[in-house]
């Protein structure tokens, strides 16, 4: 028969697993480049955006004093998104507060993708879940809409991007509230 002897495919195996691994460890850095670079954006832009702080108490004596500080992540979300080199996105806000930045595939990044994010972040930011991760209260659409305009988000385009989430499945508007929905963080 017409069959390469074994020992010749075991060799063509070994060069193409060789040749696999090269081809790996060059992909692997070339993400991690990139994924240093888009960290580094992220930081510029954390280190530019006022976090909130405000006095939450002080003791009866006057001694002590406890100051909330909070990153506002929806206005991090909207200046992150403006910062990102083009053909990537903030694609969801996580419960632990990181962000998942997602390559889009594309030149730049479309548009209805960006106000998305925002619109998201907007959300995540102010539902409020009790120590059970069950959802305590959720914005309203006037507030979540409110909020996207003041991040620079044209009001009819921010409206407009929250129905098609809500056809997604990402939120559900109910009643004049924007609650997650089953795709919310997946989206």
């Amino acid at each position: 028969m017409g069959e390469e002897p074994l020992h010749e495919r075991m060799a063509e195996y070994e060069r193409l697993a060789t040749e696999a691994a090269q081809t790996a460890r060059e992909r692997d850095a070339v993400g991690d480049a990139v994924a240093e670079r888009l960290a580094g954006t992220v930081a510029d832009v954390a280190t530019q955006e006022r976090i909130n702080v405000e006095a939450a108490g002080r003791s009866d004596d006057g001694n002590r004093h406890r100051i909330t500080a909070r990153l506002d992540r929806a206005a991090l979300v909207a200046a992150v998104t403006e910062a990102l080199p083009n053909g990537f996105v903030v694609s969801h806000v996580n419960d632990d507060g990181s962000l998942s930045i997602e390559w889009t595939g594309e030149r730049e990044t479309p548009s209805k993708r960006a106000r998305g994010a925002v619109l998201k972040a907007i959300v995540a930011e102010e539902t409020v879940s009790d120590d059970d991760g069950l959802i305590e209260s959720v914005p309203s659409r006037e507030r979540v809409l409110e909020r996207a305009v003041e991040l620079g988000i044209d009001e009819s385009d921010a409206a407009a991007r929250l129905d098609r989430l809500a056809t997604l499945d990402v939120v559900d508007i109910a009643d004049g509230r924007v609650y997650p929905d089953t795709n919310f963080s997946r989206y």
